[in-house]
């Protein structure tokens, strides 16, 4: 959360366990704090993984930069428009227009194996492709 001239990142705990409106109801919750300048300690502290969506200033992607304590960082870049080969074979079309994003991931290798790491970026994918998986 940008203020001016500061960056704040908003600690959720144990997202495992919580549904995405749940998530969504304390992120408002903390970007409310920074905003009106009423930060608590416990939203100073350090998370285990970070999220930023940069595709809301229209970057297409990111190499995000894990900060320690932190195990992995995700970088999410903007939506957009891609021409891909076509998926359907009774079409006559051999291209389509899909929409895309960019995510990367970066992991502590001392903290996460790429290997995971990569498992874990195909889950992330495949959530997305089902949103309706994300439900709790």
């Amino acid at each position: 959360v940008g203020t001016g001239d500061k960056l704040y990142t908003p600690v959720i705990r144990d997202c495992a366990g919580k549904g995405v409106k749940s998530i969504s109801d304390e992120l408002n919750a903390a970007v409310s704090a920074v905003e009106s300048g009423e930060l608590t300690a416990e939203f100073a502290s350090m998370g285990t993984f970070t999220i930023m969506n940069l595709g809301m200033y229209g970057i297409k992607s990111c190499a995000p930069i894990i900060r320690e304590p932190q195990a992995c960082a995700l970088a999410l870049g903007t939506l957009e428009n891609r021409i891909v080969p076509s998926d359907d074979p009774d079409s006559e079309e051999i291209y389509k227009e899909s929409v895309m994003m960019t995510a990367t991931l970066s992991c502590d290798h001392r903290v996460v194996d790429g290997a995971v790491g990569a498992q874990w970026l195909s889950a992330f994918k495949s959530h997305l492709e089902s949103p309706s998986t994300l439900l709790l």
